[in-house]
């Protein structure tokens, strides 16, 4: 039971604990209230009513008094019975001083001579009140003394009055207050559940059953910008946070469809090695074969054709070497690179390997550019780049390093024909726009694969003549500051 209690009382909504909490605490400070007003008007209509009777009572001792000390017994009773027709007296008598009734009208005590109020009447004077039973019934009575000429006590008035009489002057004021009170209470109780319900309540269920729908897998869901300032931020935030987690799980799918392609072409590049390694030894055999048979014989068709055999021979080799270089392990081999003689190696290897037409410059010589970081696997990538450009170039291929506070950034761009495919697709390994039997399309994916290792960075675009620019940029950490060596 407490635990069914517990969970209604705490698990309710708003609207409830405010009743609760706020209403209820309120309706039970004004029943206080209302109690503590009717006590205090119940002595206080008590107080009026004895003080009638205490005025009745004075208004009748002198009459009453002059009658009695003139043995006048018929006048007493006059006067008494003209008292008695007051409605609000229940009783009148007169005693005289041994307690004796000399006069009565109503209901009241015949006797008074075992009263200790007469008595204290009799000997000081004073007015008394009491409360007393007197014929079966409950009465409230006064005392007065009667006084002669002289100033002596020679007698007492007693008047009564029902105690019911104070009862029922407050009974129905009491039950005006509480059905008040009660009224008051229902109609506050109303107001606040009806005005909870509209200022608060129902935009609190709107932001709810939004949550039950986005708990219930629609993510589409969005809250409406309505009720109180503080409910509109609250709407906001979370239509800021659902929009959040939309984009978050596009790119969470986004990183797992690069996840499974990386894994893809993990196992596609393990597989590659593999098969590059074991061509490379046939290939060199039949190089071999094939250069000691062009010395064995000086026919011009023979050696024709075994120069064409040694040519496609030289051709496997690089497409071997090249998936070597795609398959290889990341780099571990972290030592001191001066950038402008890289570069220059990196011409020179392209240079000697394929002839073209194109002017290819360097920036020129200036302060050394030392780099931490392989400079075996940026030589490879440059050497990529480097003979890309050099193929698709018309006339120039420029170079040019550029320093900013947080990248190293070299730039080749070239004069030709530009990039006729997405950058996205052109690092993509076996993705080649060249004709047929003339590329291997893995030279912009190890590209890719060593900045990517070397924590750099790879960006295809668009020169400023219209050719092919791409820009590799390495981590402001990869920079080796401070490092001095002689030639």
């Amino acid at each position: 039971m407490y635990n069914r209690i517990k969970n209604r009382v705490g698990g309710g909504g708003i609207g409830w604990r405010v009743v609760l909490y706020v209403v209820l605490p309120l309706w039970l400070i004004l029943a206080l209230g209302v109690g503590l007003t009717l006590h205090h008007v119940n002595l206080a209509q008590s107080e009026r009513l004895k003080e009638d009777i205490k005025l009745i009572a004075r208004a009748v001792s002198g009459p009453i008094g002059d009658a009695l000390a003139g043995g006048d017994i018929k006048g007493v009773e006059r006067t008494l019975s003209a008292v008695f027709s007051i409605g609000q007296v229940y009783g009148a008598s007169v005693f005289d001083a041994e307690g004796r009734v000399l006069a009565s009208s109503g209901i009241a005590d015949v006797s008074l001579r075992n009263s200790p109020a007469a008595t204290q009447v009799m000997l000081t004077g004073e007015q008394q009140e009491l409360y007393q039973r007197t014929a079966g019934r409950d009465v409230f009575s006064h005392f007065v003394p009667l006084t002669d000429a002289g100033g002596r006590i020679n007698g007492l008035i007693q008047i009564t009055r029902r105690a019911k009489d104070f009862e029922q002057s407050f009974a129905l004021l009491a039950r005006t207050a509480w059905f008040g009170w009660l009224i008051f209470g229902v109609l506050m109780m109303g107001v606040v559940i009806w005005g909870h319900y509209r200022g608060l309540g129902r935009h609190v269920n709107a932001l709810v059953a939004v949550m039950d729908r986005v708990k219930a897998g629609d993510w589409q869901q969005r809250a409406a910008l309505a009720g109180p300032q503080e409910l509109r931020r609250i709407a906001l935030g979370l239509n800021e946070m659902l929009v959040e987690i939309r984009n978050h799980q596009a790119q969470e799918r986004a990183l797992n469809r690069r996840l499974r392609h990386q894994q893809k072409m993990a196992a596609v590049g393990t597989v590659v090695g593999g098969i590059a390694h074991e061509l490379g030894a046939p290939l060199n055999v039949i190089d071999g074969r094939a250069r000691r048979l062009q010395k064995q014989t000086d026919e011009p068709e023979a050696q024709r054709q075994l120069a064409a055999v040694r040519g496609q021979v030289l051709r496997l080799s690089r497409i071997v070497r090249q998936l070597l270089d795609f398959s290889r392990p990341e780099s571990r081999e972290i030592e001191p690179v001066e950038l402008n003689r890289l570069l220059e190696q990196s011409c020179a290897a392209v240079r000697h390997e394929q002839w073209s037409a194109a002017d290819l410059r360097l920036p020129p010589p200036g302060k050394p550019v030392w780099l931490r970081l392989d400079g075996a696997r940026l030589e490879l990538a440059l050497v990529n780049v480097l003979r890309n450009a050099l193929q698709a170039a018309h006339s120039r291929v420029q170079v040019a390093v550029r320093e900013q506070e947080e990248r190293l950034s070299i730039e080749i761009t070239d004069d030709g024909p530009g990039f006729a495919l997405d950058p996205d697709q052109l690092v993509a390994p076996f993705v080649t726009t060249k004709p047929k039997g003339e590329g291997t399309g893995l030279g912009l994916a190890i590209v890719h694969n060593i900045m990517a290792e070397l924590d750099g960075s790879l960006t295809l675009t668009t020169g400023s003549g219209g050719g092919a620019r791409v820009i590799l940029t390495l981590a402001r950490s990869s920079h080796a500051q401070g490092i001095h060596t002689t030639d």
